[in-house]
């Protein structure tokens, strides 16, 4: 294994911006809608032939809608439309799965149980389509299905952790819907957060209303973070111009024509960090079996907050890249970047561990706990 040592940790940095992408922001949607067409597929798999088949629905597209919202009330004129793409095995043996079913059937589950006010304003499509013979080869063996990478770091830095904490703040602010978005800027010990909030109209009875739930989001956030930075500003709904609000029907931007796309948002760790190294690989929709798309970016995950918490460490990064059709416990990289002193041999048994942990992985991820 590969270790080597930073010179300075990240919060030493002189500026910092994070991201936070909310339940009901498009491209959340679709990664909701991918991970939960994956589960019901698994399930399915699991239930009628006791194997996870291959499948990868991390092809799922958002295609907004347009609305008409007004104090009170409003009405959504055409419902945005959820695409899901990808491969899945339809057929085990002669026997036939049900799969544009499962996925309509998942899809239209999570949409309601996400947006509340969504109703019956959507479409679901599904498009699925079949995988190559290949693949399929792989599927429901301990072998990598395809060559990618996986990135993890730990601990979350002072600024990462309030724009998770601030979503949830948001979304329970009465009047707000799913679709919240966190965008953070840190200057020295200073910070800005630019926030973002889909206010439902029929909780709304007029302008001054409006304004009201701008104000208690606002004070609500600054009452949670600003005591721990010598400065903190917050904005919200910054593009409010004259009788142009971010008022909606439903909860969410989709319905007025904001697109989203699965692997557009939130990496693994639920947050966007340009200034961490990241992947751009969609984890959402992709088999918990054989595909390291996902898993591996669950392993450094995991592998990275361990070795974050041992004596002497204060800053963890764990890269690894898979060799397709090569084991999954063995890939072509496995190395670690760390700030402090660790014993090396283990913070190599940590990765170590976690790569042994992939078999179990693929449960934790039927029951949602991913």
């Amino acid at each position: 294994m590969l270790i080597e040592k930073i010179s300075r940790p990240y919060g030493a940095c002189g500026f910092e911006i994070v991201e936070k992408k909310g339940l009901g922001h498009p491209d959340t949607l679709c990664d909701g809608v991918s991970d939960a067409v994956s589960r019901s597929l698994c399930q399915y798999y699991m239930d009628h032939f006791g194997r996870i088949m291959h499948h990868n629905v991390d092809k799922v597209l958002l295609i907004g809608g347009r609305s008409s919202p007004r104090f009170g009330g409003g009405e959504v004129l055409r419902p945005l439309a959820v695409i899901i793409g990808g491969r899945a095995t339809d057929d085990v043996g002669g026997a036939k799965v049900p799969v544009q079913d499962i996925a309509r059937e998942a899809a239209e589950k999570f949409l309601r149980a996400t947006l509340k006010n969504i109703g019956h304003d959507f479409i679901v499509e599904p498009r699925i389509g079949v995988g190559s013979a290949e693949l399929r080869g792989l599927a429901g063996k301990a072998l990598a299905n395809d060559t990618s990478i996986g990135i993890g770091f730990a601990p979350l830095s002072h600024l990462e952790e309030d724009a998770l904490r601030i979503e949830p703040l948001m979304r329970s602010v009465k009047g707000v819907g799913e679709d919240v978005k966190v965008m953070g800027i840190r200057r020295g010990g200073a910070v800005h957060f630019t926030l973002a909030a889909a206010i439902v109209s029929k909780y709304v009875k007029d302008r001054e209303q409006y304004e009201d739930i701008k104000v208690a989001i606002e004070g609500e956030v600054l009452k949670q973070v600003a005591a721990g930075w010598d400065d903190a500003a917050v904005a919200v709904n910054a593009a409010d111009r004259g009788e142009d609000i971010y008022l909606t029907v439903t909860g969410t931007s989709a319905e007025m024509g904001d697109d989203g796309e699965t692997g557009r948002g939130n990496r693994f760790n639920g947050l966007i960090t340009p200034g961490r190294p990241m992947t751009m690989e969609a984890t959402a929709g992709k088999n918990p079996v054989s595909h390291v798309g996902k898993i591996y970016n669950v392993v450094a995950d995991r592998a990275a907050r361990e070795i974050a918490g041992l004596d002497g460490v204060e800053e963890a990064y764990v890269y690894l890249v898979s060799k397709i059709g090569a084991p999954l416990d063995e890939p072509q990289i496995k190395a670690a970047r760390i700030y402090g002193d660790a014993d090396e041999k283990k913070v190599e048994s940590i990765v170590d561990y976690w790569l042994e942990q992939i078999p179990g992985l693929a449960e934790d991820f039927i029951k949602g706990k991913f």
